[in-house]
């Protein structure tokens, strides 16, 4: 049930959108001085230069404005403090390892929704649980884990490893970090997206002796994106998990 999110779009080196947009019109005047028809070759007259210079500023204020808002998101989502989770030591009062105590809806059709201290523990257990069951070729509890198409996805993974006679083993699940991506509710159901970066110990082993075919003893660290429902007051299961890499 297995690299860490790379940077955003946005965090090009050196030159970004823009750059990459002034770049590309200046490579087209280049090419039109080249084959002799001059800086503007093509574009046909002042209209369509004024038209040109309006699509440009257009682009601009759009790209500004998503990146204005971008900044702003992160800014205004501080390392999330909470009772603490099965990690940080539940009670005790110390720092959560989750971030971003607040969700925004997808489209007009959705509302935002607030996560709860109780909310970032439930998706702690059942990083820890999950991982456990799978390990343990545990049907049952993966049952009560996560929704019935997670539950199929696994059943055909297990079986898959039981053709080759190999058993997925995972030992010390640990959450690192947890950013809350998204959360939102549609009608009487509940979603948060979460991108878990956590370690734990990867192995496959054969199923009669025991022997590691693949994977290390040592613990790695994986990161992936959960998204996890909920009927309204009911409690958090896994719907799906997508890898980042």
């Amino acid at each position: 049930m297995n690299s860490p999110i790379g940077g955003g779009f946005f965090n090009r080196p050196g030159s970004g959108l823009l750059g990459g947009l002034a770049a590309g019109f200046l490579g087209a005047g280049l090419l039109g001085m080249l084959f002799g028809g001059g800086l503007f070759s093509g574009i046909g007259g002042f209209s369509s230069i004024l038209g040109l210079l309006l699509q440009i500023a257009l682009i601009v204020f759009l790209v500004r404005f998503a990146m204005s808002w971008w900044h702003r998101r992160q800014q205004s989502e501080p390392a999330y403090a909470g009772a603490g989770g099965l990690s940080a030591g539940a009670g005790t009062g110390a720092q959560s390892n989750f971030r971003s105590g607040r969700g925004f809806g997808l489209g007009s059709g959705s509302a935002p929704l607030q996560i709860q201290p109780a909310d970032y523990e439930s998706f702690e257990r059942l990083l820890v649980e999950t991982q456990a069951a799978y390990s343990n070729e545990d049907i049952g509890t993966l049952r009560r884990l996560a929704t019935p198409e997670m539950v199929a996805f696994f059943s055909e993974d297990l079986q898959q490893n039981r053709a080759r006679n190999q058993i997925n083993k995972v030992s010390g699940t640990k959450l690192l970090q947890g950013d809350l991506a998204e959360a939102w509710r549609e009608g009487d159901t509940d979603y948060a997206t979460v991108a878990m970066r956590f370690s734990m110990i990867d192995r496959y082993v054969d199923r009669t002796s025991g022997r590691l075919i693949s994977g290390s003893e040592q613990p790695t660290e994986v990161t992936e994106v959960w998204t996890f429902v909920r009927p309204r007051g009911g409690d958090w299961m896994l719907s799906a998990i997508q890898q980042t890499s």
